[in-house]
């Protein structure tokens, strides 16, 4: 019996190498992409859980309710780890953390090689001992009860160490950051995974942060709010309690009344750091265009079944002629289904793996996943393959095993009336809906992408060179500008804390006219006079800091949009209050974008930095001409001004295409035409097996037709009218459902709609329709009419 099924199995395949190719093709790119796709949710879903106390972590992150939209801030103060958190019963561990730069500029450090080089590295922490007894970290070197307790000593990541130390044993060896700080390795520990929220490549011990900063101070810092706090819950406590008991903490830090600490689980760190959900949204819509091609491939596989079912019309007759059940029947041909299924999974698999770079490519990631490893993975993927079998074969092997046998034998296996052409017309339709509304959306993402990399961001972006440096010794601006500018090629320099789209410092403020309690968060920036010509950025009201007025040092600079926060008609003169001081307006600066074009523009305020540079601070030089030569220019200068204070020059391009929101976009954007090209490929296999199945079903009255005069023309129209309804039943679904997701999309600003992106893809899916028919009445045109009539 399994021998004559399987015998049956290859026969058929033999028979029609064609249908089976089509039929094989479409399975495999079904699955192809739904299996890529699994990979990716896995990986994004799975983040952090190889973490042993992965459902006890949590990150204590800070409400601020004072903010407009409320700010849930991922950062919080070192005060939580001493006055908060440590002595709570429902706490077994505490765990204090800070980038190393603080986190306003990136927490990237020099390091100096043995020759005297110097080596760049990002995702640096200042870090507690606990990250061993939290976190799951492996070391290959090194004692975890002891690796940063110590002041002056550093962990470092198996890349890092093998980078610094190729003869290995690093632990005890003393490396040296920023050319002035000596630290001792003290433990080296495996890279943290890919899908990890923590990266970190090397940790110094907060023993020595706290050194520098001074012990008192850090452990007292309320309004610091620049650390990250980690807690490991016990086994059965409530985070809800905890957030219950935490929640007045800034009850009385002055300016900070409004915010509040709150829990926030590791499970969500990375698809929702700051509890917003565009990273949700966005896995939603590419599981959802995954499940979409699956449904197509389902679609196509029943419409080219049963379109093959004529070629199998005398083996389907002869077996009910010689007492064969309508049940056996059906369960050969679905038992048929599950097999192909099966068989084109497993080319999928390969196939995906094989894919991966070029996933890797779309995403913008470095995925590495072994499909073979994950036996829960490969255990869903071939249930779904299973699911897919039945559901596909399902309504062929009810529909075949159904023919009468002695209409099956005169070849009139057609003749039952409309009903089955009309469910494939409703599958195709569905086709086409679908492929119409991916094909919308893509150009929806497309123009959104370009919009936002090409809006005005209210100031001149080109040209411009910035780098972040700490001296050790302070020095006078006019020292370093004095120097730049000699050079020709130099136009403009300028320093300031943070720069567009690099750095952030927050902080709430009062202003005139306001009631006793309301405050405002806004975004601040401590520039020079230099700042805004070097940005190119319009004054809208008022003047520019100048060393012509003296007294400019206790007064600031807004923005548009925190003029009309503030209520003010005539902001000149009108006073803000941070920290207890006061500040006169003495200009406005039109709106710029100082963070991601996906956000509104913030509340904005500048005030005056003193003309010494210390500490960390950002140069910006704006040049003209070659790139290349005004960097080596700048960097020589500054090399001398600075022999101790490793940096390095970056093109602003490289800060803006950071910008998590253009990256995620840019993503979307990649994903949706890879999808829209796999949808049109899939419902044009549809369309081939439909108007394959209706000229079969039609080929008699054809011949009539071709016989009695009709020319190919009218034999055309006679097909393309089907077509021309699908695809008004496709418009009608698929552009308002396009409408809806450009509706839902998150983000401030947003490219308008355009009827183009409509009549563009309406064009294109009708092209392909129209082309696939085409192919068909071409073929029908060459043939003999009489063949036709034979058909019987």
């Amino acid at each position: 019996m399994i021998k004559h099924f399987f015998t049956n199995i290859f026969r058929n395949i033999r028979h029609n190498v064609v249908f089976t190719v089509i039929n094989f093709t479409n399975l495999i790119i079904g699955f192809t992409v739904f299996v890529l796709f699994s990979v990716v949710i896995g990986f994004e879903i799975n983040f952090d859980k190889f973490n042993t106390n992965y459902n006890q972590i949590y990150r204590v992150q800070t409400k601020q309710e004072d903010s407009y939209p409320i700010n849930y801030c991922a950062y919080s103060p070192p005060a939580y780890r001493f006055h908060l958190m440590a002595d709570l019963p429902e706490v077994e561990k505490v765990l204090l953390m800070r980038e190393v730069s603080g986190g306003a500029k990136g927490s990237g450090q020099f390091f100096t090689l043995p020759d005297g080089g110097q080596l760049y590295e990002q995702n640096g922490y200042w870090s507690e001992n606990s990250i061993f007894d939290i976190f799951t970290v492996q070391l290959i070197e090194g004692d975890k009860t002891s690796a940063l307790t110590e002041p002056n000593t550093i962990a470092l990541s198996e890349t890092v160490a093998n980078k610094l130390f190729s003869d290995g044993n690093a632990v005890g060896k003393q490396v040296i950051i920023g050319k002035r700080f000596p630290l001792t390795v003290s433990a080296v520990y495996i890279d943290f995974p890919k899908n990890s929220t923590l990266q970190p490549t090397y940790m110094v011990s907060m023993a020595t942060y706290q050194g520098l900063s001074g012990e008192t101070k850090f452990r007292e810092d309320w309004t610091s709010i620049s650390f990250d706090n980690y807690v490991l819950l016990k086994k059965g406590a409530d985070p809800k309690l905890v957030d219950a008991k935490i929640k007045d903490a800034f009850k009385y830090v002055k300016n900070f009344e409004k915010s509040s600490p709150y829990l926030h689980p590791l499970s969500k760190l990375h698809l929702s750091p700051n509890s917003q959900p565009d990273m949700m949204i966005g896995l939603g819509i590419l599981s959802l265009a995954a499940i979409l091609v699956l449904i197509l491939t389902c679609v196509n596989y029943v419409n080219l079944s049963l379109a093959n079912s004529t070629q199998r019309s005398t083996e389907i007759g002869i077996k009910k002629v010689i007492g064969s059940s309508k049940k056996l029947i059906a369960t050969q041909f679905l038992a048929e289904t599950v097999i192909h299924s099966i068989f084109a999974t497993i080319i999928a698999l390969f196939i995906a793996r094989a894919s991966f770079p070029l996933l890797n490519h779309l995403l913008n990631k470095n995925i590495e996943y072994s499909l073979w490893d994950n036996t829960q993975l490969l255990f869903f993927i071939f249930l779904v393959s299973l699911l897919v079998g039945v559901l596909s074969g399902l309504y062929p092997s009810m529909v075949i095993s159904a023919y009468s046998p002695v209409k099956v034998l005169k070849g009139k296996i057609f003749s039952n009336g409309e009903k089955s052409i009309n469910i494939k017309k409703i599958l195709v339709a569905t086709q086409f809906s679908i492929s119409l509304f991916m094909l919308i959306v893509s150009f929806i993402l497309f123009n959104h992408v370009n919009f936002i990399l090409k809006k005005d961001l209210g100031f001149d972006s080109k040209n411009i060179l910035y780098t972040e440096i700490n001296p050790r010794d302070n020095i006078s601006f006019e020292t370093v500008k004095t120097s730049i500018l000699q050079h020709p090629e130099i136009a403009d320099i300028s320093f300031s804390s943070t720069i567009p789209f690099v750095g952030n410092i927050g902080g709430f403020v009062s202003w005139e006219g306001a009631s006793i309690d309301e405050k405002e968060m806004v975004s601040r920036n401590y520039v020079n006079y230099d700042f805004i010509p070097t940005y190119n950025i319009k004054m809208a009201y008022g003047r520019n800091f100048s060393k012509e007025y003296p007294a400019d040092d206790k007064a600031c600079i807004i923005n548009e949009t925190a003029m009309k926060v503030f209520g003010w008609k005539d902001p000149i003169g009108k006073h803000i209050t941070l920290s207890g001081r006061s500040y006169p307006v003495i200009g406005v600066v039109k709106d710029f974008h100082p963070y991601s074009v996906h956000n509104p523009i913030p509340t904005y305020v500048m005030f005056l930095n003193s003309n010494l540079i210390s500490g960390s601070t950002l140069l910006s030089v704006r040049f003209n001409g070659d790139e290349q030569k005004a960097k080596t220019l700048v960097t020589g200068e500054l090399e001398n001004i600075f022999p101790n204070a490793p940096f390095e020059f970056k093109d602003f391009s490289v800060a803006f295409h950071l910008d998590e929101a253009i990256a995620f976009w840019q993503t979307m954007k990649r994903m949706f035409v890879f999808f829209s090209a796999i949808t049109l490929l899939i419902s044009t296999i549809g369309l081939f097996g439909l108007i394959l199945f209706t000229i079969k079903r039609r080929t008699k009255e054809i011949g009539v037709r071709k016989v009695l005069g009709s020319s190919v023309g009218s034999v055309y129209w006679q097909l393309s009218t089907e077509v021309i309804g699908m695809l008004g039943f496709a418009i009608l679904v698929g552009c308002p459902a396009a409408i809806y997701i450009y509706k839902t999309m998150p983000g401030a600003y947003k490219e308008p709609l355009s009827v183009t992106e409509f009549v563009i893809a309406i064009v294109l899916v009708a092209i392909i329709a129209f082309a696939t028919i085409s192919y068909h009445v071409l073929k029908l045109a060459v043939s003999n009419p009489v063949e036709a009539l034979r058909y019987e």
